[in-house]
């Protein structure tokens, strides 16, 4: 089973102030979803999920059917309004390959500052084995105006402890529709806005106490690869996989970076950068300025 998270650059963003994307965008982002080839798939910066549905469309085959939502009533993100026109806010999506994985349930996380973007928990099934576990994600705040904002990272850090006390059943009275993982196997994925040695510490609960446990390893690059955020003043590894002590032996290959715009499959490298200094000059942000991180599970 292969599990990955991508942040798609304000995706559906209805003003046109941050990007306009064509139709030929489109295409690019769901063949990079093609060569991924995820069955579990954590998005963030979805802005109109109508749009990412489009993408996921064009992405999905014969073998893979590509989903946000189980029913009109059920999208799978932790905004309660994703719909909403006058919403232009950046949402956490599920994506699952529903031809692989079976939903079960799924709920936003409670518990952390007002004002930020809840994790987004669900409790799958993967169809082949009848194996359950939960996939969790996260989208943390980010650094504004400057990446090591003292202030962001204090409200970054009051995001992870929320987080660790659900993954540890202490959060129960604010999260009733899911009040704990109640399963061993947990992938927690998604774009965390700092490096694993911020300074400011904002991650650092996440390698300690009863997360000391959790395989959390920096992303390995693709070949001379290894940024997961390509912004000029932010060339960092911000995108993580995490996954719980039970899953330890089931990597097939361990987590890592898919340089999507250095693939000759896609156009890459002379289709998306210019200068000397690679990415940091980047063409191609109607695709996305993340890379994806991608693992393999056996399941």
């Amino acid at each position: 089973m292969r599990v990955a998270t991508w942040n798609i650059y304000w995706l559906g963003e209805r003003t046109g102030d941050k990007i306009q994307r064509s139709e030929s965008d489109y295409k690019l982002i769901a063949q990079v979803i093609d060569r991924l080839s995820p069955d579990v798939l954590v998005l963030e910066e979805i802005v109109d999920p109508l749009v990412m549905e489009h993408i996921l469309a064009l992405a999905s085959t014969e073998d893979r059917d590509y989903i946000i939502r189980t029913s009109d009533a059920n999208w799978l993100t932790s905004d309660a309004k994703p719909l909403d026109a006058l919403n232009d806010l950046q949402k956490v999506f599920l994506c699952i390959n529903n031809k692989t994985v079976e939903f079960i349930t799924a709920a936003a996380i409670k518990g952390g500052p007002p004002g930020g973007r809840r994790p987004y928990a669900a409790r799958l099934r993967h169809r082949a084995s009848g194996k359950e576990f939960v996939a969790v994600g996260v989208h943390l705040r980010s650094g504004y105006p400057d990446f090591l904002d003292q202030q962001d990272a204090g409200f970054r850090r009051k995001e992870v402890e929320a987080l660790i006390k659900w993954l540890g059943g202490d959060a129960q009275e604010v999260n009733h529709s899911f009040p704990k993982p109640d399963c061993d196997d947990v992938i927690v994925l998604g774009d965390c806005n700092a490096e694993k040695d911020d300074p400011n510490h904002s991650l650092s609960q996440l390698g300690m106490g009863s997360m000391g446990d959790w395989l959390w390893d920096k992303p390995e690059p693709d070949g001379e690869n290894w940024e997961t955020a390509l912004y000029a003043g932010d060339q960092l590894v911000i995108d993580f996989i995490l996954l719980s002590p039970s899953l330890r032996t089931k990597v097939v290959s361990a987590p890592s970076v898919y340089a999507w715009d250095c693939d000759a499959a896609n156009g890459g490298p002379s289709k998306f950068h210019e200068g000397p200094d690679g990415s940091g000059n980047l063409k191609g942000y109607e695709v996305s300025d993340h890379r994806p991180v991608v693992t393999e599970l056996h399941f």
